[in-house]
This record gives C-alpha cells, structure tokens and sequence, in this order.
C-alpha cells in the first residue's frame, strides 16, 4: 500500500493516507520496540526468537526472500 512505502519517504516508522479536503499531518510517537538493524520502531521487534533484537522486515531481509518495494 502507498502507506508502506511512505514510511520509507519519509523516514519514518509508520505512515497513512486518508482522502480529505484539506491537507493535514498528524505525527504521534510509536509505542512498540525499536529495532537494532533499521530504527524503525515495530511491533514484531523479537518475534523471531532467533533474532530477538530484529523486526521481522529485517529477518526477511538479512535470513528470507526480502521485500519488494512498489514506489520508495
């Protein structure tokens, strides 16, 4: 989704779009885990017991198939 790409954009943890007739931006903290690798804050921070201080974005990365990127 264009919000999993924005995040890249703008070097972030997290973003989303909505339609409106006006534009506003909205930044709040992030209450997950940060992790070590890439900053970014994520709740799936230690799912992989194996890498407990990587998100799994980056134990696809670094150990699986990787992630494919559409825009950023």
């Amino acid at each position: 989704s264009l919000g999993d790409d924005l995040k890249f954009v703008f070097i972030t943890s997290a973003a989303a779009s909505s339609a409106g007739d006006e534009l506003k931006v909205t930044v709040t903290p992030s209450t997950a885990a940060k992790c070590e690798r890439c900053w970014h804050y994520r709740d799936d921070v230690g799912a992989d017991a194996a890498h407990p201080t990587i998100c799994g974005r980056c134990t696809s990365n670094l150990y699986g198939a990787g992630e494919e990127r559409r825009i950023a």
